[in-house]
């Protein structure tokens, strides 16, 4: 009796599991949910900045500078840092707090994107890649946006709401502490 039970309870579980990790994504308008925009299949953000007549090579140092500024408090850095290509490139997370209220759990949401930064002919190319949203617990595990499902959409549609702004933050940063640069 107690082999059927555990056979049932096992099979119960990965159809189960296979029921979420098998909806597919909802994109409209271009967008994951309407809010993450969406390139070839994958959740990416572009931005191409012209600097007027700054070299190649000081576009390159306000970027490392600002990605060192940026990024410091959350201990990310950029390991390709190529000051002959004018390449930086590196990972860094975005962590997204939703407040607890009658309709919504709240909670915390972890994301980690690719951050890649080419500066040349006096101008910058910033893009976020390959965003993952950081699933806690004994193992922490990257799920990548597209693929993610959650029992709570409304959740999870306020959680990338604010993603997106979040990331939309980080490229206005960017473009006002490499086009914008006071020097001293």
């Amino acid at each position: 009796m107690k082999i059927i039970f555990f056979s049932l309870l096992l099979i119960g579980m990965m159809y189960a599991h296979s029921a979420t990790a098998d909806c597919p994504p909802a994109l409209i308008d271009g967008k994951l949910h309407g809010i993450l925009p969406v390139v070839n299949q994958k959740v990416a953000y572009s931005e191409v900045v012209d600097c007027g007549s700054v070299s190649q090579l000081d576009l390159f140092r306000r970027a490392r500078l600002w990605a060192a500024q940026s990024l410091r408090p959350t201990g990310e850095t950029f390991p390709i840092s190529d000051k002959e290509t004018g390449d930086l490139a590196g990972k860094a997370t975005q962590v997204v707090t939703l407040p607890r209220s009658e309709t919504s759990a709240g909670g915390f949401f972890s994301f980690r994107y690719t951050f890649v930064i080419e500066c040349a002919n006096r101008k910058y190319r910033a893009m976020i890649t390959h965003v993952e949203l950081l699933d806690g617990g004994l193992e922490t595990r990257a799920l990548p946006v597209e693929t993610y499902c959650q029992k709570n959409d409304k959740d999870l549609r306020a959680a990338y709401a604010e993603l997106d702004k979040q990331l939309k933050a980080v490229l206005a940063s960017l473009q006002d502490e490499v086009k914008n640069y006071k020097a001293f």
